[in-house]
């Protein structure tokens, strides 16, 4: 018998990337319900349908899987900020530093992934194996921002007081604290303190009519 025309069989590998991403967003949705803790091996087998078998076949271990989801948590908002200053560099420095600050600041708002760079981090401090590799996770994204906030300091000719990445470090620090902090009685928005951080690292003037 001849299989339909249009249903294309799918490879091994296409089946073993749909095994490994349904893994991953079965993880992602047990840290952030219920946190790393309660994120088993077998918790996570359960969820997405699959056997331990089919969890080995795809990562070495727990920590394997914890540091795929940061990578990719990571390169999420990496990519959504370099997006945001491709789609601003016509724009005046003020108006694309609110675009890039608007975007932090939702993706801080969103539960799952705000929960799960918080229980992240915390497992991060109380397992000093998986810190050592969670650190070299971060120190890539910090590089890619840095990249980032590279390009917006060269294309409006600022004068930065601290080098890109450490402003980028100090951005995601800001950033995180936010997530927890955001609710505090009087806080500013969160894109406000991400552009006047910006404003004082970089001596930059937003008050100027054209935004240079």
């Amino acid at each position: 018998m001849t299989m339909q025309a249009g249903h294309k069989r799918r490879t091994r590998r296409e089946m073993q990337q749909d095994t490994r991403a349904r893994l991953l967003e079965a993880a992602f949705h047990i840290i952030a319900e219920s946190g790393v803790a309660a994120a088993s091996i077998r918790g996570v087998c359960e969820r997405a349908g699959f056997s331990q078998g089919a969890f080995y076949s795809n990562f070495a271990s727990k920590d394997e899987l914890l540091l795929v989801l940061m990578e990719r948590y990571m390169s999420e908002i990496a990519t959504v900020l370099d997006g945001a200053v491709d789609q601003a560099s016509d724009s005046s420095l003020e108006e694309s530093l609110r675009g890039i600050a608007t975007r932090l600041a939702e993706l801080a708002r969103r539960p799952v992934l705000s929960l799960l760079a918080i229980e992240l981090q915390i497992h991060a401090l109380r397992d000093p194996v998986f810190a050592a590799h969670f650190e070299r996770v971060k120190a890539a994204y910090h590089r890619e921002f840095a990249q980032v906030i590279a390009k917006v300091i060269e294309h409006y000719q600022l004068q930065p007081v601290i080098p890109p990445l450490q402003l980028s470090i100090a951005l995601h620090a800001l950033w995180s604290g936010s997530i927890v902090q955001a609710t505090a009685a009087d806080a500013l928005p969160v894109e406000d303190l991400i552009m006047l951080m910006f404003k004082t690292a970089t001596g930059c003037d937003l008050r100027s009519p054209s935004g240079k």
